[in-house]
């Protein structure tokens, strides 16, 4: 659905302490960069992490991005990716379990060092 997802961070290095691990769960490969930021790929999609230029904070209520969903295979690799975001300190939203958004909906919920909300669910 995307082709690239750039979000704008605070602190490229402690943003990387959850998406590294998080991206590597989910299948995704750290690629090279030629700026500060740093980037992941896999089948031609890409998270890109790139330093603000100012100060801000995110406010998931105000217009602009709520949220962001990545799709995981199964429910253990939710289970996996809720226990990178506790091990990284994130502020956890929902632990992982169903929600009756539709059949078969488990997800876990959580925030990354700035703020932006991150979802991994799987739909099995």
């Amino acid at each position: 659905m995307l082709d690239h997802l750039r979000l704008t961070v605070s602190d490229v290095a402690a943003s990387h302490r959850l998406y590294d691990p998080l991206m590597r769960c989910l299948g995704f490969e750290e690629v090279s960069r030629e700026d500060d930021g740093v980037a992941w790929g896999k089948d031609r999609q890409w998270l890109i992490l790139t330093p603000a230029s100012r100060d801000g904070a995110h406010d998931a209520a105000a217009p602009g991005l709520h949220h962001v969903a990545f799709p995981a295979d199964s429910r253990a690799v939710v289970e996996h990716a809720h226990e990178i975001a506790v091990a990284a300190g994130a502020e956890i939203l929902d632990a992982p379990q169903e929600f009756d958004y539709e059949p078969g909906y488990y997800a876990t919920f959580f925030r990354d060092p700035d703020g932006f909300k991150l979802e991994v669910v799987c739909k099995r």
